[in-house]
């Protein structure tokens, strides 16, 4: 029973500490020193025994120290974010200003996730996972069509963020350049301000056709244009940082680099892990700590996650490591990129 909660939460958070840096399973002698000979030696032990026999510890083998169990680590984060975020750490002045230097320079949403992945690799030293912001909600701008010889019409959707979609169809018979360019401005008509979601699952599928050549036209083309608005990704994804982990202790363990490269190779997997999370999420930063994620190739480690916005959209941000991660670090890191995201908008 732990009788003195202060001086146990003290001594799990030193060993959690100390933990996180070597990697090793932690001994009341290093927690003593680590601790400046706060308590004596022989109460840091029965309190790590303590710790111990309430599921906060646990021991390898009879020799060795003891290294934290997920309800350990789930102590001290807890701990961690309580009244987070006036309690972050700011980070050191170099890493700030790689943060702003780095997200800065870029511009457009595409260009943007792949320098996040990147940024927040650096900054937290994990494997970073960037679920851009869906294109669902993206408004439409006009279609322009563009004759490429007989049978063959490119169609093009210009979508606000700049990006675009083209697709080719058979326009069923020879027509007109002038009724190309007015069915062009008749389907632009239709979808201006309209999200892809909302095109796609109906506003072309109504389009009726009229008593004029460039209206009978563009209904034919509404009908084949589906296309463009098909196989929207649920969001661009971009990893980074994965050899950073490759060398920790845990992936000694063949089933745990087995399960890290199985998770990390399928990016469906990825999305579809990301959003089963984010609905289990509560609030902004989420941290799953090994048995606690509901993911099961994910059980050998820790996951922080939170949202972010960019071009006004709600995409997914990351850092997935071995369950010891530095959480201070990982947690403020997000929030920095989160900030200077912020800043840009």
């Amino acid at each position: 029973m732990l009788k003195n909660r202060e001086r146990a939460d003290e001594i799990l958070d030193a060993v959690v500490r100390l933990n996180i840096e070597t990697g090793r399973p932690v001994s009341s002698g290093l927690v003593e020193r680590y601790l400046h000979r706060a308590y004596s030696a022989a109460t840091i032990r029965n309190v790590m025994k303590a710790l111990e026999e309430a599921g906060f510890l646990e021991q390898p083998h009879t020799s060795a120290g003891r290294r934290p169990t997920d309800r350990g680590f789930r102590r001290h984060v807890d701990g961690v974010l309580k009244g987070w975020p006036l309690g972050r750490e700011d980070l050191p002045r170099s890493v700030a200003r790689g943060v702003e230097d780095g997200l800065g320079r870029q511009q457009g949403g595409h260009a943007m996730v792949k320098t996040l992945a990147g940024v927040l690799s650096r900054v937290t030293e994990g494997v970073s996972i960037v679920l851009g912001p869906s294109w669902e909600e993206v408004r439409c701008q006009r279609v322009e069509l563009y004759q490429q010889g007989e049978r063959r019409l490119l169609m093009v959707l210009v979508l606000e963020n700049a990006m675009v979609r083209t697709t080719v169809a058979d326009p069923g018979e020879d027509v007109a350049p002038r009724t190309v360019e007015d069915a062009a401005r008749l389907l632009s008509e239709r979808i201006a301000g309209r999200t892809v979601a909302e095109v796609r699952d109906g506003v072309l599928s109504s389009f009726r056709p009229g008593v004029t050549a460039a209206s009978r036209f563009a209904s034919h083309l509404a009908g084949r244009s589906r296309d463009l608005f098909l196989d929207f990704e649920v969001g661009e994804l971009e990893l980074d940082g994965v050899t950073q982990v490759l060398g920790e202790p845990e992936l000694e363990q063949p089933g745990t680099l087995r399960n890290l490269v199985r998770f990390l190779e399928s990016p469906r997997s990825i999305r579809e892990a990301l959003q089963q999370l984010d609905r289990h999420a509560v609030g902004g930063l989420s941290v799953w700590i090994g048995g606690e994620n509901p993911v099961h190739d994910l059980r050998e480690f820790a996951l922080v996650m939170r949202r972010f916005s960019l071009d006004g959209r709600d995409g997914l941000l990351a850092v997935l490591g071995p369950r010891r991660m530095p959480y201070r670090r990982t947690l403020s890191g997000i929030d920095a990129v989160c900030d200077e995201l912020n800043s840009l908008s």
